[in-house]
């Protein structure tokens, strides 16, 4: 495989990578909100849901410095996807 074809791999196992954040971001906000339709403590669920929020912005930020516009066009590719 030449440098181009491992570049596309990489950026496919990049993007899927955070395609894959997204999903347990979705599915913690599920649980925070299911938790509180049930009048239990939630304050650790929201915790949780912060820390993969933000963890999700830096990865977004990492790629989009190394990717460039690259990035937005990958995205909504995964976005259609869903």
């Amino acid at each position: 495989m030449d440098r181009e074809g491992i570049g596309k791999v990489r950026r496919a196992e990049l993007l899927a990578r955070l395609s894959a954040l997204e999903q347990q971001i979705e599915a913690q906000e599920e649980r925070v909100r299911h938790g509180r339709e049930m009048g239990w403590q939630v304050a650790l669920s929201e915790q949780r849901l912060r820390t993969l929020q933000e963890s999700r912005d830096l990865y977004r930020s990492a790629l989009k410095h190394l990717l460039g516009d690259d990035l937005s066009e990958g995205a909504k590719r995964i976005d259609r996807a869903r």
